[in-house]
């Protein structure tokens, strides 16, 4: 029961829409609805307060260097970085500021300045609020399908086919179920962990951390909701995770990935010291249901606590600060420089000639996303119709090898992945993909 009931009402919570005053949304939806209406126009002022206790932090993590930071794993992960993280952190502060209400009046209207001020202050408003409001929800509702034994559930029937479809082994469909009902950030840093053990070669580290270190749900659900097409969340799922399948076969068996050295670290193997999985004769499925519930009945409160943590803290030290600092520059840049235009040309003729009908717009979106899947919200906030909206959040979330999660994790561990390697298989994921959900797009919003 611990792990049957858990489970499943964290997959109905997720997963399952119904009408609530009128609106049709899922259990998340509605609680995330009258989480953000207790915000409501205080999105600059908790976007200020939020980046103050961000910066404050990263100083504190920096210079002096505390017990009760370093050694939380928590606060240490979501705090310290390179210097571009910790300038970002530190930066988001002053920007907060100039979102404030009336900092806009105190420069000259139509400049540089001004311009400024005002993304700025849809950044704080439009996506920081419901990030901050989805924190909460989020984080007091996600280890129900994380840390239950779902994942557990669900890896004991995708191991077998990791190998022969995938080339990677077994173990990597824990990888892939863990960022898929939890955080892509997670699987990461399991993975490296592997790596470093010598479970997993460099070749099938890259590729795990490029094809099955996937979009949780709940970053999909929160892109989708920024979008405002969060009530298509099931049509979402099917066509992203569809199309993320269809990548984790196919980029492990070309370049840039199928270059990576085969290599384990350090020359360490411990493949053959593997004693099997445990089974003892067991059906699959009586497997599973021993897996599931092994791992709910690890789960206390203290534990789920420390789940919730994790998810609150990402979002609100890690993504928060981030999104202020370079979604208010990268707006600014798309306003005044053709940068992001240029990038986009490549994406807009593709999405132009599969029938996109705000292609550009679509196009920088996904352009940003590289930095972080969120930045696509911001980027995209115009676009009118459905159907490239939906597209949009699929775009974003299946191109999957943002800087800002999965190459910050990547930058810190040793698997053998370049930026050049990151962008280039970002840009053939998005590129391939796109030749599934843009029809799927007019499949489920035809005009």
């Amino acid at each position: 029961m611990k792990f049957a009931v858990p489970s499943f009402i964290g997959a109905a919570v997720f997963l399952v829409p119904f009408s609530l005053h009128g609106e049709v949304n899922t259990l998340l939806g509605h609680i995330k609805e009258a989480a953000l209406s207790l915000l409501d126009g205080r999105g600059p002022q908790t976007a200020a307060a939020i980046s103050a206790a961000a910066a404050v932090l990263a100083v504190a993590a920096k210079f002096f260097r505390p017990a009760w930071i370093l050694r939380d794993e928590i606060l240490h992960e979501n705090l310290t970085g390179g210097a571009l993280w910790f300038w970002a952190r530190v930066a988001a502060l002053p920007i907060a500021l100039c979102a404030l209400p009336g900092a806009a009046e105190l420069v000259e209207p139509g400049g540089l300045a001004s311009a400024f001020a005002e993304n700025a202050a849809f950044i704080a408003g439009s996506i920081v609020s419901r990030l901050a409001a989805l924190s909460v929800v989020l984080g007091l509702l996600s280890p129900l399908v994380m840390d239950f034994g779902l994942v557990q559930f669900i890896a004991v029937y995708a191991g077998p086919v990791m190998r022969p479809l995938f080339l990677v082994p077994g173990r990597a469909a824990v990888d892939c179920v863990a960022s898929w009902l939890g955080s892509s950030s997670m699987a990461v840093v399991f993975t490296a962990k592997m790596y470093d053990a010598g479970y997993y070669t460099g070749r099938e580290a890259a590729s795990i951390v490029c094809g099955f270190s996937l979009a949780g749900i709940y970053n999909i659900y929160a892109v989708a909701e920024l979008m405002d097409i969060s009530y298509a969340m099931p049509q979402i799922l099917l066509v992203s995770y569809s199309s993320m399948i269809l990548l984790a076969a196919l980029m492990p068996r070309i370049a840039p990935l199928s270059s990576v050295p085969d290599e384990y670290a350090r020359g360490r193997s411990l493949y053959a010291a593997r004693r099997g999985d445990g089974r003892r004769g067991m059906s699959a499925l009586r497997w599973a249901v021993f897996r599931g519930t092994a791992q709910a009945r690890r789960m206390t409160l203290s534990s789920y606590m420390r789940e919730s943590r994790y998810i609150m803290f990402s979002l609100l030290f890690g993504t928060v600060p981030l999104m202020m600092t370079f979604g208010t520059l990268l707006l600014l840049a798309a306003e005044f420089t053709p940068a992001a235009s240029a990038l986009a040309v490549p994406f807009a003729a593709l999405l132009d000639a599969l029938g996109a009908l705000e292609s550009r717009l679509a196009a920088e979106s996904v352009v940003f996303a590289f930095v972080d899947q969120y930045l696509a919200a911001a980027a995209g906030h115009a676009l009118l119709t459905e159907a490239d909206r939906f597209a949009c959040v699929c775009l974003s979330v299946v191109g999957l090898v943002n800087l800002t999660e999965v190459g910050l994790h990547v930058w810190h561990s040793n698997i053998p992945l370049k930026l050049w390697q990151m962008a280039v298989v970002y840009a053939i994921r998005v590129g391939v993909s796109a030749l599934l959900i843009v029809p799927a797009a007019r499949f489920f919003f035809p005009l």
